[in-house]
C-alpha cells in the first residue's frame, strides 16, 4: 500500500531512452536504482550489448524524507515504464546514507554486523535491515543499512527478479577502481551530493579512505576536503582531484575547490559498459554512482 505520507513534489530533471529501449525486454536488462531522500535515479542496462539505453533522474522541489522518497517512488511505479516492469534479470538499489561502515575480510563475522554498525550509527532495528556486501579487490566487506519499508516494497514489488541492495559508497569504490590509473602517489576522488560529500582516497589501487560528509556550506565542504589531503599528506598544489556528481563548472563548490587545490578535473562516465549515443548529452561527471551499480557483481 502507498505511504499516506504528504509528499513533496519530485520532479524529473533528467530522461533519456535509447531509440531501440523496449521494457518488454526486460528480462534480458537490469534495472538500477539510485535511492536516496532528495533525488531517485533509475538506469537500464541492456545485459546483451552491455550497454545503458534509458535513464530517469527525479528530485524533490524541497527537503525530503527517507520516507516521503519511498512514497515517490511507489508513485512512479504506475507512471514511468521502467517501474511498471516487474520482471528485470537483475534489480540493483544503491542506498544513500550515512549507515555504513567499511570492515576488513577478514575480521568479518555474519553475526555481528549489527555492533559493527553501532560504531558509526544509530541502528534502528524495527525501521532498518542490515546488509553487507563484499569488496574482493579491496577485501573489505561494507556494512549498511535499508531502511525496512523500502525493502518490504521493493522485493514485493520486483517478485521474480533478482534483487540486491548495496551502499552508494560501494558503487563509488568499484566505479573508482575501473577508473583509477595505479599510482604510487595518493589519489583523491571527490564525489558530491546535495549536502552529501563522498570522498575516497586509493593509493596503489588500494583503499585508503572513504567516507561521506554532510555539509550545508562551501566552507564545510572545503573544509572536509582539505582535511582529508592533510590526513593522507596529499600536496593541494600538486596532486591530482577527480570529481563527480552535482556540481557545475560554475558553481560555488567548484570554484572553492580551483581555490584550494591546483589540479581539479571532472570524471568520466565509468569505463568497461557501454552507452547509448543519446547518453551524449549529459555531463559526463554525473550519475556516475547509478552507472558504477553495474560493478559491483
Amino acid at each position: 500500500m502507498p505511504l499516506t505520507t504528504s509528499v513533496p513534489a519530485f520532479r524529473q530533471t533528467q530522461r533519456v531512452y535509447d531509440d531501440a529501449f523496449d521494457p518488454n525486454f526486460s528480462g534480458s536488462a537490469h534495472l538500477y536504482i539510485s535511492f536516496g531522500a532528495h533525488r531517485i535515479r533509475l538506469g537500464v542496462l541492456d545485459a546483451r550489448r552491455n550497454k545503458f539505453v534509458a535513464l530517469e533522474d527525479y528530485e524533490a522541489e524541497r527537503p525530503s524524507t527517507v520516507q516521503n522518497a519511498i512514497a515517490q517512488l511507489q508513485d512512479l511505479s504506475s507512471s514511468t515504464p521502467l517501474l511498471e516492469e516487474r520482471k528485470w534479470q537483475q534489480v540493483r538499489i544503491g542506498i544513500k546514507n550515512q549507515q555504513f561502515t567499511l570492515i576488513p575480510e577478514a575480521l568479518f563475522d555474519l553475526n555481528a554486523r549489527a555492533e559493527y554498525l553501532k560504531l558509526n550509527a544509530v541502528v534502528e532495528p524495527e525501521q532498518e535491515m542490515v546488509h553487507h556486501h563484499e569488496h574482493p579487490r579491496l577485501e573489505l566487506m561494507n556494512v549498511f543499512t535499508v531502511p525496512a519499508p523500502l525493502e518490504d516494497w521493493v522485493t514485493s514489488h520486483f517478485q521474480g527478479s533478482s534483487v540486491e541492495f548495496v551502499h552508494q559508497t560501494s558503487a563509488l569504490m568499484e566505479g573508482i577502481l575501473h577508473m583509477a590509473e595505479r599510482s604510487t602517489r595518493p589519489q583523491l576522488f571527490i564525489y558530491v551530493d546535495k549536502n552529501y560529500v563522498t570522498l575516497v582516497v586509493l593509493q596503489g589501487l588500494k583503499l585508503e579512505f572513504c567516507n561521506s560528509f554532510f555539509f550545508t556550506s562551501s566552507e564545510d565542504f572545503i573544509y572536509y576536503v582539505l582535511f582529508v589531503l592533510q590526513e593522507k599528506k596529499m600536496n593541494p598544489d600538486q596532486d591530482q582531484v577527480t570529481v563527480w556528481g552535482e556540481l557545475l563548472l560554475d558553481s560555488e563548490l567548484h570554484e572553492v575547490l580551483r581555490t584550494y587545490i591546483r589540479h581539479v578535473q571532472f570524471g568520466k562516465k565509468p569505463t568497461g559498459v557501454g552507452f547509448s549515443y543519446r547518453f551524449d548529452a549529459l555531463f559526463n561527471h554525473r550519475n556516475f554512482d547509478m552507472y558504477s551499480l553495474h560493478f559491483c557483481d
